[in-house]
């Protein structure tokens, strides 16, 4: 009876890479201190008129620090502490159709935030500027005439928004 060896020389040169230096797989974040295991999510501020928006950023930065795998969202008492505020709320009209039934319309947030090691007393990020717009083609724009409105439109930016500013903090490292 012959061994089926194929696949065998695959899996050797896997195990030789995690086996040299340089090369180790990890389920921690790249470089995020050890000890920074939950984040304490404070409620964002909010210094525009548009009254409710705090609420679905910080729902979505808690969100995305859950659907991290290294670290937890945690109500006080974190390793490190995630405040921000949003800054300025604007609506621009991207495109009109000439009956003015339709239009073409994009929210963009802007907003700082701040990371803190609670152990070593360090900001890991201070007052951080981050805006949608940067977030890439789309974010933020909708169509007036379609079946989803405004608001649901802003949620999902929101939601992206606090899945950046998660990525820039606990991912960057």
């Amino acid at each position: 009876m012959r061994r089926d060896t194929r696949g065998w020389g695959a899996l050797a040169a896997v195990a030789i890479l995690l086996g040299s230096p340089g090369c180790r797989m990890s389920t921690r974040s790249d470089g995020l201190p050890e000890h920074i295991r939950t984040v304490e999510v404070h409620v964002f501020k909010n210094n525009t008129m548009y009254k409710g928006l705090e609420g679905k950023l910080t729902r979505g930065v808690i969100d995305a620090v859950n659907a991290d795998p290294v670290v937890r969202a945690a109500s006080r008492n974190g390793d490190a502490i995630l405040t921000g505020e949003i800054t300025r709320v604007s609506r621009r009209t991207l495109r009109e159709t000439t009956s003015d039934e339709r239009a073409t319309v994009q929210i963009v947030i802007d907003a700082v935030y701040s990371f803190y090691d609670e152990r070593s007393g360090v900001y890991l990020a201070d007052e951080a500027p981050i805006s949608s717009a940067d977030l890439g083609l789309g974010a933020g724009i909708f169509e007036t005439s379609l079946s989803e409105p405004p608001a649901a439109a802003e949620a999902r930016l929101l939601n992206d928004l606090g899945a950046e500013i998660v990525r820039r903090t606990v991912g960057m490292w």
